[in-house]
């Protein structure tokens, strides 16, 4: 199948994102800074482990709270003076629902959840980890199916995790104060 993404070398504004992002709208793409990256279709295990976490946290906060839970088709975008990124991250937890503008959050969500797939891992452990460090995102999870195991990185100050946890099976994550999660229920849903 043929499709007009641009060489993934070349150098294209926002703007120009924006408008391939329109006209090429059956393909999920993402931003970073200049470059556009196509994602390629997750394998079912992914989705699976992703609707796992997700659920918890939508039974966690409920519906329609002061904080809400998002799967992979709202885009978070990260812009300074010098810089702008927009990701669709597998599942983000969102507190300010004044910071959307349409289909995209242009803000901090309070947590980000990446799962680690063959075509993602590369971005998800340097290009997104660097901008979710960078702009503050409060925490970031690197969820790695291969391995089952869950790389929590918090504690942000002045744009640095100060703290870095991997949780494994027979382990437990908190989040979010008192919500607690078992690493082996997480992957029980892989087949």
């Amino acid at each position: 199948m043929e499709t007009s993404f641009p060489n993934k070398y070349e150098y294209y504004t926002y703007e120009e994102f924006l408008t391939l992002q329109k006209e090429e709208n059956r393909f999920k793409i993402e931003y970073d800074n200049g470059f556009i990256f196509s994602m390629a279709p997750a394998h079912p295990n992914h989705d699976r482990v992703k609707n796992k976490i997700a659920t918890a946290f939508i039974n966690h906060f409920g519906f329609g709270g002061m904080c809400e839970v998002f799967t992979n088709d709202i885009a978070v975008v990260f812009e300074n003076q010098n810089e702008i990124y927009e990701f669709q991250p597998d599942i983000m937890v969102c507190c300010n629902t004044k910071l959307f503008h349409g289909p995209k959050y242009k803000g901090n969500p309070r947590l980000i959840v990446e799962v680690l797939s063959y075509s993602t891992e590369h971005p998800d452990r340097t290009i997104k980890l660097s901008v979710y460090e960078k702009f503050q995102v409060p925490e970031y999870w690197i969820v790695d199916i291969s391995n089952e195991c869950i790389e929590v990185y918090s504690n942000n100050i002045n744009g640095k995790y100060c703290s870095i946890n991997k949780y494994k099976k027979g382990m437990t994550i908190k989040v979010f104060d008192d919500l607690v999660l078992d690493v082996d229920e997480i992957f029980s849903v892989i087949k």
